[in-house]
């Protein structure tokens, strides 16, 4: 792979080498799994399989349970929150201390600008790539870098210069100086080392703008050093167009003389920069596993369990279409003696000599009857299906395939199917809180004085001027805010409406108010509507205008206490109902949901109390 002999190789190269050495002593070796992971993962899944003539059908387990589970983590809307590390106010509302509140305003500050680079840079989209991307080659890294050449908001502020960007970097190209830790930081981590290729034009201008000499500029040319890319067409390049790629090495490490993160850039003989002092006090990157292995910074894959299975289930769908190419069709059998030759074309005659008075056709030419395939070979195939779907966690209540009696029902057993994904969202809302805090130390460092748009999250935007210099010298708790589900929050919020609107614990007003948009057309009006007519009607009585009492429920009178969490019962309802016959189940399901609960819950009850005479 290597250009140079090791004397005329950077340092910096060398620990490159070592890193590249470690991941192939990997068991197995770490290149080779995520290559057959992506090969997999994308359908092709006869690669290092012989076929030895049989058909070669593919059924993408793998690229289904990937899809599934990226699709389910990111239902969940995420965001960083910067909190204060004191903030407290008292009974009348007021701040304890005075300094707290230009301590809770800089974490406004810094949480609005967290959202404004994680909307520039597409966030969600990058978490739904990253997820991809760890659960089929194990992990993966963002990667932060300033732009000091960049414009913010697309130069809406022609006097400030420089952005904060985020890169998601396979895991093939990140080399970590402690392999057997996957945490970064600078007490663990001696230093990272980042790869990729890059055009020679790129490079040799980065290197003549840090003033590097005529020589090492003219070193840098095209090389074919792509084994370290990941998957088959990372290592693929176009070839002749005048724009060669070479392979460049970023390498952060920390000075605990200064404290801060120095950076280089090299090739394999010449720098391109060396040593910079970034002023950062913490690596720009952040590390995500799909699920974290002992004693090494790689993760394991989903893809990467899966593979054998896969294999199986492949082979045996090609041994069984192959036994059908075979013996389906039933084979002719004649006696050459009497018939010269046979056809199978439509409507042709076949000559027959020599049949004697009496002889039956079938003595001179039959069809030997095709041979029977054992059930056991579907059996066994469908069997490998269902368990390694349900080794996996991918079950009915996941893919929504069961019935349920009611949406509730459905949420609470979704819930409980999603649990083996807990360990995954954590990994998720850790690489976030690190993604955050790396922002942070970025803002502090490069921005000083700009001005910064805020989003108050009522759709209202103000801008405001903010030396973000404050932040080297402010300590932020980083959380990630986890919002709810999209679709069944949605779903759960009007049934909670609806049940608080009948209680008479809200009006129509707060019920429309706090409905989501999309369930009402022209909702605002109506609302304007309600307010004017209460005003009336209140002006009328001599009252002064507001709120008036809602549906159902007189002044002055109580609240009824909102109704209790029922998820419980609608599970033992709908493990109680797969115990009935199967034409009782049918005709529950013909009823309306409530109707079906009443007599559900009266035959359940029944039940119990006859096991409990019985016993």
């Amino acid at each position: 792979m290597d250009n140079y002999s090791v004397s005329d190789q950077t340092a910096d190269w060398q620990k490159y080498t070592k890193g590249r050495s470690y991941n192939h002593q990997c068991k197995p070796d770490y290149y080779t799994t995520v290559d057959n992971n992506i090969a997999f993962a994308s359908g092709e899944q006869w690669r290092n399989v012989q076929a030895n003539g049989m058909p070669t059908p593919v059924f993408n387990i793998i690229k289904r349970a990937v899809t599934f589970f990226v699709a389910i983590i990111t239902t969940n809307a995420v965001a960083a929150q910067c909190e204060p590390l004191t903030y407290a106010e008292d009974d009348n509302g007021d701040v304890v201390d005075p300094q707290m509140t230009d301590d809770k305003h800089t974490s406004d500050i810094a949480t609005s600008e967290i959202g404004n680079i994680f909307h520039k840079v597409g966030m969600d989209n990058r978490i739904r790539d990253a997820l991809f991307d760890a659960a089929i080659m194990g992990d993966v890294a963002a990667h932060m870098y300033f732009d000091p050449e960049a414009k913010p908001y697309n130069g809406a502020f022609t006097d400030i210069k420089g952005e904060i960007n985020l890169e998601l970097v396979d895991g093939t190209n990140v080399m970590l100086g402690n392999a057997n830790n996957p945490k970064i930081d600078v007490k663990t981590q001696p230093y990272i080392i980042i790869s990729g290729r890059d055009t020679v034009e790129n490079l040799r201008d980065e290197a003549k703008a840090y003033k590097q000499k005529q020589s090492d500029i003219d070193s840098i040319t095209t090389d074919k050093m792509v084994d370290g890319m990941a998957g088959d067409a990372g290592k693929i390049e176009i070839i002749g167009d005048d724009y060669g790629k070479a392979l460049y090495l970023i390498v952060y490490k920390y000075d605990k003389t200064t404290k801060t993160i120095k950076v280089s850039k090299c090739l394999e003989n010449v720098y391109v920069y060396k040593d910079i002092d970034t002023g950062l006090a913490c690596y720009p990157v952040a590390w995500l596993c799909w699920e974290k292995q002992k004693n090494q910074y790689h993760g394991r894959a989903v893809a990467t369990g899966m593979i054998p299975n896969q294999i199986f289930i492949n082979r045996m769908f090609a041994m069984v279409m192959y036994n059908l190419m075979m013996t389906a069709f039933p084979k002719a059998v004649y006696d050459a003696d009497r018939i010269s030759g046979w056809s199978n074309e439509i409507g042709t005659a076949i000559p027959l000599t020599g049949l004697n008075p009496g002889d039956s056709i079938t003595n001179a030419a039959a069809y030997l009857n095709p041979g029977n395939m054992s059930n056991q070979i579907v059996q066994v195939i469908e069997l490998a299906i269902s368990q390694t779907k349900e080794s996996m966690g991918i079950n009915d209540a996941l893919t929504g395939s069961m019935h349920a009696l009611n949406y509730r029902a459905v949420v609470a057993m979704q819930t409980a199917a999603q649990a083996p994904l807990g360990n995954v969202k954590a990994n998720l809302y850790e690489w976030v809180s690190d993604i955050s805090r790396i922002l942070l130390d970025m803002m502090g460092t490069y921005y000083g004085k700009r001005p910064i748009v805020i989003d108050d999250g009522k759709g209202s935007k103000t801008k405001e001027e903010f030396d973000f210099s404050v932040l080297k010298n402010i300590w932020l708790n980083v959380k990630c805010d986890v919002g709810a589900a999209n679709y069944w929050s949605e779903v759960s919020q009007v049934e909670t409406l609806d049940n608080l609107l009948k209680q008479g614990s809200i009006d129509i007003l707060d019920y429309l108010d706090a409905l989501p948009d999309g369930y009402i057309t022209e909702k605002q009006e109506l609302i304007d509507g309600i307010k004017a007519r209460l005003d009336a009607q209140q002006q009328a009585q001599g009252q002064p205008p507001g709120p008036g009492p809602g549906p159902g429920q007189q002044p002055g009178q109580p609240q009824q206490p909102p109704q209790q969490d029922n998820t419980q019962l609608y599970l033992q309802l709908e493990a109680f109902m797969k115990t009935l016959p199967a034409d009782v189940q049918a005709k529950l399901k013909s009823m309306p949901d409530q109707q079906m609960e009443e007599i559900l819950m009266k035959l359940m009850q029944q039940a119990q109390g006859g096991q409990q005479a019985n016993g």
